[in-house]
């Protein structure tokens, strides 16, 4: 079956000050190193989410660098949310998707083609990175307990579903009005099973204006 990817590179800036997406490393913007790691992989068909003003600034992109698997430059949404649906409403029911966001240009083709292969056999695929810090829960300025490193883990994107699977969850979700911070959570809400495997300590995010000093000399 056809494997989809979709980008998600329609931020708004609040939290970093600017449109990072956009911003240049190398002569590129950040957002397409990502594209570039998709379209070497085993991926058939790349979806972009960005902003209304940016799509025909992403098409030249994609049209300069010849990325022939970007088939669709779509509009985002209000939140990260709302992008997804709008993106898997191009998706067909059959087949799996890869969605990863653009803050994480350093995920590599080895990365993605190992969500995809193992996606056929688990259907819900996620990484991550063990917790190295001890984590407390916090009330104000009082701390409240301090959990466990044990079973702590930091999720990365891209993560990986079968398609039909993430629609239903999606659904669900937009119907029940649930809020969440990744894809994931949303089949855990529906009780589909999501399966947990090792991630890549290389696939940064960039969160802060320290992450990207740290990530500009890396790529």
């Amino acid at each position: 079956m056809k494997k989809y990817g979709i980008i998600l590179a329609a931020g708004k800036g609040k939290r970093f000050g600017f449109l990072k997406q956009f911003f240049f490393i190398k002569n590129k913007p950040l957002f397409i190193y990502s594209v570039m790691a998709f379209e070497k992989s085993l991926c058939d068909e790349i979806f972009i989410v960005t902003l209304k003003n940016k799509r025909k600034e992403v098409w030249n992109w994609v049209k300069k660098l010849s990325l022939k698997k970007v088939k669709k430059v779509i509009t985002g949404g209000k939140e990260r949310f709302h992008s997804v649906i709008k993106a898997l409403r191009f998706l067909p029911n059959e087949g799996y998707t890869a969605i990863h966001d653009a803050s994480r240009p350093l995920v590599s083709v080895n990365f993605v083609n190992r969500g995809f292969k193992l996606v056929e056999k688990y259907k819900a695929v996620i990484f991550g990175i063990k917790s190295e810090d001890t984590l407390k829960t916090v009330f104000g300025n009082q701390v409240v307990t301090t959990l466990s490193r044990e079973h702590i883990y930091r999720i990365q994107t891209p993560q990986f579903f079968e398609i039909k699977l993430l629609k239903k969850a999606y659904q669900l979700a937009k119907k029940e009005k649930w809020k969440g911070t990744d894809d994931s959570f949303f089949l855990e809400k529906a009780g589909f099973k999501v399966y947990f495997f090792e991630g890549d300590k290389k696939n940064l995010k960039i969160t802060t204006k320290e992450d990207w000093e740290l990530i500009k000399n890396l790529l």
